[in-house]
């Protein structure tokens, strides 16, 4: 039954509100905690914390410095039987509590206690996850004490087919439980939206359960029903009621009618991981590619190799995060195109109104900085990662790549933008490929080279080589800027646990040693940090070490100097890379952007049976013309 005093329930209804912290919370009980809970979703380690005041949960999330996701406790919840404050009475409510749409229309929600159909067995296989724990936005919190066990056994008929459902359900984020003494079994679930989870409440499975364990004092003596969401699902819901007394009708996204995008400066921890997460609730997991949470980190507090500060900005409509993005300047990007830009990156909007709006934004943050064009979106240029897709979008994204819905390109389009470097992402089956042979020692006397394979333990050697290499090859590029010691140590970052030393290697002069080209293939850890939302931590590098991160492989960069191009080089390189794919057992070989106009740099990629995978572009928009 409905209620706001929770004083005769469990420890955990008396939460105000909680925090789901990755790793482990620092918080502890003179901070506030009253009860704390290990949770693991997949490969995802992470701590539930219930507060007894929202300011002690929102000090623990600001200071937590890993994934966080802070839920505040709704005032009105559901308590029965013996942790009733009320009357102590076993009783169902009379209705459901309306979702939104019923709040708008003033209709009301069908009864809780009414005849409802039996149950049928659900046979549908389970779509793949999109989300993690971290992107709900609602969270129920409940438990039941059953009279006895038989009573908690005879529970299982009513509770797999239930769960199993659940799990069906587009909204269902994560889902486990806990036990306490005598025969108390607890309920931990979130969803995306607090409407995803009240319409779970209005299953047949649900409610057979509901209507089992409410029978008089028979199966059960007492249960409550906390309900937690975060601050922009309360805004959400608050605006639903204020229309509902106002009898009108909510119109587009975002909530209130016509309320304007903002963007706001990430300037706390708690900002940092809502711009880490905010993607993840709209994308799917399988096809898109997190943003690495140690560059994004290094963005934030300053550290990264950059020209001048990077602003990471949220986009907001109300209360609710909509985007994000992030802007900065590069003064030789600036020479080398006779220009002066505003640099824009890690651009993602859930809607098209969305980025529309969000793209203006950056247009007019643009004109405040007297720059003549905006250019995007770059991650932090465009010799490093960034760029939008514009075809292949049932392909998966890849480490060191770009992924997005096929309506970013057309809202581009329409805000103004052209198309700057087309180029496109290439894939070659190693299964189906030709085999080419290793080159012989004859054809590598013949090229005056010998080749010889990155190592570990010379890393930063390597490194320090493949800088100077790169600077060579890609200097007539039109977007390339040379690349500082201090940004290829940025790129390179984590490269030392990832690298398959055999995947690089460097062609050198057989007289003098110097290097003169260089192919840089590495496995793709693209799963792993899916799983991790792009951290990586002693778990994750772990994983790669061990050989998690799968069979698959990633031409990152490869060149030869311009004065050995032509002489064959690149295809001696190529065919050692390739017997070493081979020997790996590498499934599939993924290349990073090639331009269009640069035939010569894909020719290795179709040799091996390659076709283009993703058409890739990034925009510029000249502001004069606005």
């Amino acid at each position: 039954m409905f209620t706001e005093d929770f004083s005769r329930a469990p420890v955990q209804g008396r939460a105000a509100a909680l925090v789901i912290a990755e790793g482990r919370c620092a918080a502890g009980r003179r901070d506030g905690v009253t009860w704390r809970r290990r949770l693991r979703d997949g490969s995802i380690r992470a701590e539930l914390v219930l507060f007894s005041s929202v300011a002690a949960a929102e000090a623990a999330a600001r200071a937590h410095r890993g994934r966080v996701r802070l839920l505040v406790a709704e005032p009105r919840g559901y308590t029965n039987g013996v942790w009733r404050a009320e009357d102590g009475g076993m009783a169902h409510n009379e209705r459901f509590h309306p979702v939104s749409t019923e709040l708008r229309d003033g209709r009301e929600p069908p009864e809780i206690a009414g005849p409802v159909r039996r149950p049928r067995r659900e046979r549908r296989r389970p779509e793949p996850r999109r989300w993690t724990i971290f992107d709900g936005e609602s969270m129920f919190l409940g438990a039941t004490r059953y009279r006895h066990p038989l009573a908690w056994l005879a529970t299982n008929r009513h509770w797999w087919p239930m769960v199993a459902k659940m799990h069906r359900m587009p909204g269902t984020v994560w889902h486990g439980v806990y036990a306490e003494w005598p025969f108390t079994l607890g309920t931990l679930a979130t969803y995306r939206t607090r409407d995803d989870m009240m319409r779970f409440a209005r299953m047949p499975e649900h409610r057979h359960l509901m209507q089992w364990i409410v029978r008089d004092t028979v199966n059960a003596t007492g249960g409550f029903i906390r309900i937690f969401s975060s601050h922009g699902e309360l805004a959400r819901q608050a605006s639903a009621a204020a229309q509902a007394s106002a009898r009108v009708r909510a119109d587009g996204p975002g909530g209130d009618d016509g309320e304007r995008l903002r963007l706001e400066r990430v300037e706390t921890e708690a900002q940092l991981q809502e711009f880490l997460a905010v993607s993840r609730r709209g994308d799917p997991a399988h096809l898109a590619v997190p943003l690495l949470e140690d560059v994004v980190r290094a963005w934030f507090d300053g550290s990264a190799a950059a020209d001048g500060r990077t602003e990471l900005l949220l986009a907001r409509r109300g209360d609710e995060t909509v985007g994000r993005t992030t802007i900065h300047a590069d003064r030789a990007l600036d020479e080398k195109l006779g220009t002066r830009a505003t640099l824009f990156g890690a651009t993602w909007a859930a809607t098209p109104d969305d980025l529309r709006a969000l793209l203006e934004l950056i247009a007019d943050r643009g004109r405040r900085d007297g720059s003549a064009e905006v250019i995007g979106p770059v991650s932090l240029l465009p010799n490093q990662t960034g760029g939008v897709i514009t075809s292949g979008f049932d392909e998966p994204g890849f480490f060191d790549g770009a992924w997005n819905p096929d309506w970013v390109p057309r809202v581009y389009e329409e805000a103004g933008f052209a198309v700057w470097n087309a180029s496109d992402t290439w894939i070659a089956d190693l299964d189906a490929a030709p085999a080419p042979s290793a080159p012989s020692a004859e054809e590598l006397a013949a090229a005056g080279i010998r080749i010889r394979r990155a190592s570990r333990v010379r890393f930063a050697r390597d490194v320090a080589r493949l800088r100077t290499l790169v600077n060579a090859a890609f200097a007539q590029l039109p977007y390339y800027t040379e690349i500082s010691r201090a940004q290829m140590r940025d790129a390179t970052s984590g490269l030392v646990g990832l690298m398959d030393p055999g995947l690089w290697v460097f062609a050198e002069d057989a007289r003098t040693g110097e290097p003169v080209g260089f192919v840089l293939v590495v496995p793709d850890p693209v799963d792993v940090l899916r799983g991790s939302g792009g951290r990586v931590g002693p778990r994750e590098a772990l994983r790669l070490l061990r050989g998690g991160r799968g069979r698959d492989a990633v031409l990152v960069i490869h060149g030869v100097v311009p004065e050995r191009q032509g002489r064959g080089i690149a295809g001696l390189l190529w065919r050692a890379v390739a017997e070493r794919l081979r020997e790996g057992g590498y499934r599939t070989l993924r290349t990073t952007y090639i331009g269009r106009e640069n035939a010569a740099s894909a020719r290795p990629i179709e040799r091996l049976g390659g076709r283009p995978l993703h058409g890739t572009a990034f925009y510029r928009r000249r502001l004069e013309e606005s």
